[in-house]
């Protein structure tokens, strides 16, 4: 259980948290899509790319990576918007208090996707969302690194 002291430092500034509540409204509306229409999404980004470049993958190969890509770019946004709102409120280890939040909300996300029809939640996703996060934060800590 969290400390309640924790608690109120974390909450000081809720506003802080706001963009990764944005984030993770736009990470269920796409969970919510069912199989057609998310699948639709990604074969149409692969036919546009597929008309600009050669691809060195086979659609199905490229579908997949586009999909797991994406994820890792949603779940990236979301790691950096909860970092933004633990560091705006003077979390002391606001990385891993987002990458832990990150993984949760991908738990949430794929135990969503049991209910959509055409979806199937995995463990694995929750992973390789995680992933995500984990790369954006890296990132950034290494920016922050590099300007001190």
């Amino acid at each position: 259980m969290l400390d309640p002291c924790l608690y109120n430092e974390l909450m000081k500034n809720k506003r802080a948290y706001i963009p990764a509540l944005i984030m993770l409204m736009i990470i269920f509306a796409f969970s919510s899509q069912n199989g057609t229409q998310s699948g639709a999404l990604s074969t149409s980004l692969y036919h546009w790319l597929a008309s600009h470049f050669s691809l060195p993958f086979s659609q199905e190969t490229m579908t997949f990576l586009i999909r797991k890509c994406a994820h890792m770019t949603e779940f990236g946004i979301l790691s950096l918007s909860w970092a933004y709102g633990l560091a705006k409120n003077e979390c002391a280890h606001p990385f891993l208090y987002a990458l832990s939040l990150t993984f949760a909300s991908a738990c949430l996300d794929e135990g969503h996707q049991l209910f959509v029809s055409g979806r199937a939640g995995q463990f694995t996703d929750c992973l390789i969302d995680s992933m995500g996060g984990l790369l954006f934060l890296s990132i950034e800590k290494k920016k922050k690194k590099a300007r001190h």
